[in-house]
Formats: structure tokens, C-alpha cells, sequence
């Protein structure tokens, strides 16, 4: 269980493209973006009531952050496998390696392997108090393999995981299946979103294979929502089965991200950018007249 356990933790956050990268992309993305839709609402209008912003450049970041973010759920509970060539990080496929290896998943795997803690709490105790009525008057600093109580948490927590009264544990205990169960059922929620992804982003889908598998609608709120429940859900895979968690997945700005927004976007010369505009025109015009030898 010790290499499986150090895949899960890979997949969870050490790699690149693992869960907790990508959750926290969304994040940062979505703040962003409701930056831009704040600055949109607080724009000046001219007399026939327009917002004084450019549509093209808007339209570009709008286009480009709803890409990225429905992207961002489809990545997240990808349906592929966790191993092989055709290996994903998504949060189901690491849901559900876990899941394959419950029958494994004892109390001694999820103290001692996963948590890298001793099992018997007891002891360790024990030990403690006998080192801090050892100890003079005063301040004590306790040493690190006398803290007993990360391994009584860790039991604690998997006595819920498991159904099992503390008075009744074993070193066998195993996690109850609608653990998992219910898991799949908040990441399944999901599902049409990432179809949509699937359809309008990842694949041109012909006009029959699009019929009924739209989403209605997907905005903002919606964007929110679906980002907390992956979340969340990454929380729980995380604490339990990684010995994480995935923390404030907003990062605190090492800059700041405010900066010149109150300057104008663009100055100079309106007439270079129409001849870069023209320029580029004019040589997509020329594609279409490509020559038969030319194949």
C-alpha cells in the first residue's frame, strides 16, 4: 500500500497537472474574473448609453476564461484511468484507485501509511505525561514523538469512516462503501458540465451528437458552485487519504493584481493597429487561392 498511497499524494499535489494545481487555477481564474465583470459594471457610458470599453478585447477574455473553467471541470472528474499511458489526475479517477483498494484500506494503513503516524496513541500517552511530570516548574517543551494526539485525531476520524465505536476498534477496520458512494454522487453532479466541455471545447460534436447534452445555462454563480463542490469533495480525498488537504485554494496575490487597472488599456496610435489588423487580413485572403500543385 506504501507506493499506492504515494501515487494518490502525486496525483493529489505533486504534480503539475495533479487536483490541487488545478483547483486552485480555477480559483485565482474566477476571482479574475469577477474583477473584469465589476469593472465592466462600474463603466463609464457614453450618450446612446454604451459602456466606453472595447467589446473585442472583452469578448476575447470573456471567451477565454469560460473555456478554461468548464475545461477546468471536465479535467477534474475526467473519467479516464489513474494508471497506464492514459493516466489522469482527475479528483474521480483518484476517487476511485482509493475506492479499488478499500478492501486493503484498513485503520493500521490509514494511521501508520498514509499519516506516516504511530498507531498505539496510548502509549505515546503515556510517555507524555511521564516526561512532563519528569519536567521542572514551569514552561515544557514537549518533544515531537510525544505528541500523541495527531494519531488519536487520526483514529477518531476513522471511526467515523468505518462505522466503528472507538471501544470496538480493530486494525482491520475498513471504510464504509457509502463513503465512496456519496463522493461519486456530488462529483457526478458534474457531469454535465464536463459533457458540455466535452462537445464545445475538447471535440467539434456534430449538431445530432450535441441534442440534449447542452447545458441550459453556466455562469458565474454556477462557476462558483461547481468549483465548491469539487472542492470540497478534494478536501475530503485529500484529508483522508493524503494526510492534506487542499487549504485557501485562492493564493494571496505576490503582486498587486490591481495595479494600472485604473490606467487606460492602450495608448497609442489607432492607425498601427488597424494596419497590424489589415496586414493579417490580407494574408488569410491569400489562403483560399492556393494552387492545386501545391498538395
Amino acid at each position: 500500500m506504501k507506493e499506492r498511497v504515494e501515487a494518490w499524494k502525486q496525483a493529489f499535489e505533486g504534480d503539475e497537472q495533479a487536483v490541487l494545481p488545478t483547483l486552485v487555477n480555477f480559483a485565482w481564474n474566477y476571482a479574475a474574473f469577477m474583477t473584469v465583470v465589476q469593472i465592466v459594471r462600474d463603466a463609464p457610458q457614453d450618450e446612446a448609453g454604451r459602456m466606453k470599453l472595447n467589446s473585442m478585447v472583452l469578448d476575447l477574455l470573456a471567451g477565454g476564461y469560460w473555456a478554461n473553467a468548464i475545461l477546468a471541470i471536465r479535467r477534474l472528474v475526467d473519467r479516464g484511468p489513474f494508471k497506464g499511458k492514459r493516466g489522469v489526475n482527475s479528483l474521480w479517477a483518484l476517487l476511485q484507485d482509493i475506492k479499488a483498494s478499500r478492501d486493503n484500506l484498513t485503520r493500521t494503513v490509514y494511521v501508520e501509511t498514509i499519516a506516516g503516524l504511530p498507531y498505539d496513541y496510548e502509549e505515546i500517552r503515556d510517555k507524555y505525561w511521564e516526561f512532563v511530570y519528569a519536567q521542572p516548574p514551569g514552561g515544557v517543551n514537549v518533544p515531537r514523538e510525544l505528541r500523541y494526539e495527531p494519531s488519536e485525531q487520526r483514529h477518531e476520524e476513522f471511526d467515523w469512516l468505518s462505522g466503528v465505536a472507538a471501544d470496538a476498534r480493530s486494525p482491520d477496520d475498513l471504510i464504509r462503501e457509502d463513503v465512496f458512494s456519496r463522493m461519486e454522487e456530488r462529483l457526478g453532479q458534474l457531469d454535465q458540465v464536463a459533457d458540455h466541455a466535452t462537445i464545445f471545447f475538447a471535440h467539434a460534436a456534430t449538431k445530432a451528437s450535441r441534442q440534449g447534452r447542452v447545458i441550459d445555462k453556466w455562469g458565474p454563480n454556477e462557476a462558483k458552485q461547481s468549483l465548491q463542490q469539487v472542492a470540497e469533495v478534494a478536501e475530503f480525498v485529500g484529508r483522508w487519504f493524503c494526510f492534506t488537504g487542499i487549504g485557501d485554494i485562492l493564493p494571496t496575490a505576490q503582486y498587486d493584481q490591481f495595479e494600472f487597472l485604473d490606467q487606460p488599456l492602450w495608448q497609442g496610435e489607432r492607425a498601427r493597429l488597424q494596419e497590424q489588423w489589415d496586414a493579417f487580413g490580407e494574408e488569410v485572403g491569400q489562403w483560399p487561392h492556393i494552387d492545386n500543385q501545391a498538395l
